[in-house]
């Protein structure tokens, strides 16, 4: 029976350090994370600003083509 104690312990022991490894995954892949919703953010903005020069930058004369005279007149 004392064979089986120490084996429980080594079993928490491991799982405790196992734990440890996770949680710092976690924080990391968590960090990660939060870098790339700021990049998201900025390129949303950015893309909204070019939508936007886009938009109110002028447009080109709409030309009627049955009214324009062929190239070689």
């Amino acid at each position: 029976m004392g064979s089986e104690s120490r084996t429980d312990r080594e079993r928490i022991v491991d799982s405790e350090i196992a734990l440890t490894h996770l949680q710092a995954d976690y924080e990391s892949l968590n960090e990660v994370v939060l870098q790339q919703q700021k990049l998201i953010e900025k390129l949303s903005a950015k893309v909204q600003q070019l939508e936007s020069k886009l938009d109110s930058s002028s447009d080109p004369e709409v030309r009627d083509p049955e009214s324009e005279r062929p190239p070689h007149y």
